[in-house]
């Protein structure tokens, strides 16, 4: 997921997930196999750098996501997991 944007961040976050693994910037930041690892519950990224995460779900569901610029989810950036046992 890029931040592509010219002067805008973005963190992208999903609602009851988490992440076991985050890459950012080139680096692994998470990761399920490191025994110190946790989770994470955003990805956020400056204007012009770039990362993944993979969500781990508890449970099946719908897990909305959000880049939290709210104004950006009202005008339809928002989505949802939607996860079966």
């Amino acid at each position: 997921m890029p931040a592509a944007g010219p002067n805008r961040p973005s963190a992208f976050h999903v609602v009851g997930g988490q992440f076991d693994t985050v890459h950012r910037e080139g680096a692994y930041r998470l990761r399920p196999d490191d025994p110190g690892s946790g989770g994470a519950q955003v990805l956020d990224l400056a204007p012009a750098s770039g990362g993944f995460v993979e969500p781990a779900f508890p449970e099946a569901g719908a897990y909305p996501f959000v880049s939290h610029i709210m104004g950006d989810a009202e005008r339809g950036a928002k989505g949802a997991f939607r996860v079966t046992d």
